[in-house]
């Protein structure tokens, strides 16, 4: 029997937020599994018990073709009309040569070329993805077998498993009204994703080549970590995240004048932005967070640091939220550590990580110092065998998925000196996903994304946090005039006076 390990980084994390955030795990690949899983399973949760399918695609062909490297080395079997094996036949699409009865490959391949989102060129080709753009143009992460060899697999490298969860959240979030958003939003995405397109026909010819069995034109069978991923998204820790992603969604996919890439490229900012966001009021929760200290302060400030105190403080807020993150992982270490001192037959070494060296068979090892404790033990000795535990293995996953997350999306900006700040792609994702409420004045827009993500970044926003007493007020009116201007200059406010600013996709018309 297999030790269950409910003291790993992973089962810890899952108990604390219901799921497992992953510092690989950034909004491409997020937004990018939460897609496929949609596809691959019809755009609906599947019937009760049965099954989902996997969302490990592959697009092989197409992968060839858009970056220039033969997925489908060291494959067997016949591609096309021609006596031409699938390895020669990526070979020939990766250096966009033509094959029978094509034309134009290389122009093809310089528009796919122009998708791929830059946020996945980092490490090898297999795990590169491309911009939200149509179902036929999405796939899933890929690694070789081994090194040495030249055949590609499906498999996990960025995407774990998340993004099922998200999926699931979309289709079947739990209570009736949600659930109609929900359904509107996965409508919209379904719409975006299946709207006619040139690249689609290319993609859909490029596959059609290869052989028809499994092994080519399906998903491999659904893995286990897939369904508890699945499963993951009945808990009820994440219907807090459930609603909001609902209606956020539906607020990113229902705007009237956005185009389809553009709505989806909104929603793979508010995906992760929602997961990061949820992560971080769990563990304000957890520990005790006072109301007034639950925001995370933007900046928009062009000055020297040393000068510029809302940057400043912007820093301490993101430093807070990390170490609200860290108290939260101690706290519930300690928590399950007593929970299972209360078990007669638990065996120390085989509910913590195998590879971490909190299992050492020392006496001064958190293992072996477990075994010394009991139900009466005092809550300060769980907790500082937690807080050795969390400073001795890799129990960071939540604080660096938050992270990642964060900067994913363009909320973080600075070197050295960390601060939190906002794209225009980032302030336009937030205004779509309060679409169904815009036009608004820009004061309301401000308070609206505090009340949404814990975002200030006004004076009246700070009035009810501890920045009431920390920055003066002149700053915080500068800071949001500042973000007002990016808003003007994105097209996405309307400023109508020196001191009124509307936002939001219809603002143009309602400033007439």
């Amino acid at each position: 029997m297999a030790p269950k390990r409910r003291l790993a980084p992973g089962q810890v994390a899952q108990v604390l937020f219901g799921l497992d955030p992953d510092r690989d795990e950034r909004a491409p690949q997020l937004c990018a599994e939460t897609l496929l899983t949609l596809v691959q399973n019809g755009y609906r949760a599947p019937a009760a018990g049965a099954p989902i399918q996997s969302p490990k695609r592959q697009r092989f062909a197409l992968r060839s073709l858009a970056l220039a490297t033969n997925f489908l080395g060291g494959r067997d079997g016949r591609a096309g009309e021609d006596n031409m094996t699938p390895q020669l036949y990526g070979d020939l699409l990766a250096k966009g040569s033509e094959v029978r009865n094509s034309a134009n490959l290389t122009l093809a391949q310089n528009a796919l070329q122009g998708l791929v989102d830059p946020d996945t060129q980092r490490g090898q080709p297999g795990a590169w993805l491309l911009r939200p753009f149509h179902e036929s143009l999405l796939w899933y992460d890929a690694r070789k077998a081994s090194p040495s060899r030249a055949d590609w697999t499906v498999r996990k490298v960025y995407m774990r498993g998340s993004g099922i969860t998200l999926a699931r959240l979309l289709l079947d979030p739990g209570d009736p009204e949600s659930t109609a958003l929900g359904a509107r939003a996965v409508e919209a995405i379904k719409e975006a994703l299946t709207g006619p397109s040139p690249l689609a026909e290319i993609s859909e010819r490029l596959e059609s080549a290869l052989p028809t069995d499994a092994t080519y034109t399906s998903p491999p069978d659904v893995e286990e970590d897939e369904k508890e991923a699945w499963e993951r998204g009945r808990d009820k820790l994440l219907q807090p995240l459930a609603t909001s992603i609902c209606r956020h969604a539906e607020g990113v996919m229902r705007q009237g004048s956005a185009s389809g890439p553009a709505k989806l490229w909104q929603l793979r900012t508010i995906l992760a932005l929602d997961l990061a966001v949820h992560a971080l009021r769990v563990a304000w929760e957890t520990t005790s967070t006072p109301e007034e200290d639950r925001f995370l302060l933007l900046s928009f400030g062009r000055g020297p640091r040393a000068q510029d105190r809302v940057r400043q403080r912007s820093e301490e807020s993101y430093r807070r939220a990390r170490i609200r993150l860290n108290e939260a992982t101690i706290s519930t270490l300690a928590r399950r550590m007593r929970e299972l001192v209360g078990e007669k037959t638990v065996v120390w070494d085989e509910e913590f990580e195998k590879r971490s060296r909190l299992v050492e068979n020392r006496a001064d090892s958190v293992s072996h110092q477990l075994t010394q404790l009991t139900a009466d033990s005092p809550d300060e000795e769980f907790l500082r065998l937690a807080r050795s535990s969390v400073e001795n293995a890799n129990y960071g996953r939540a604080e660096d998925g938050f992270r990642v997350l964060l900067e994913s999306v363009g909320l973080i900006a600075g070197t050295r000196y960390r601060y939190l700040t906002a794209t225009p792609d980032l302030l336009a994702a937030l205004v779509g996903a309060l679409s169904s409420r815009m036009p608004m004045p820009s004061n309301e827009f401000f308070a609206a994304i505090r009340q949404e993500w814990g975002l200030v970044i006004n004076q009246e926003s700070a009035s009810s946090t501890s920045l009431r007493g920390q920055v003066d007020g002149a700053g915080l009116e500068r800071n949001a005039r500042r973000a007002e201007q990016l808003m003007s200059e994105a097209g996405l406010a309307l400023s109508l006076s020196d001191r009124t600013t509307v936002v939001g996709e219809r603002a143009q018309r309602w400033g007439k």
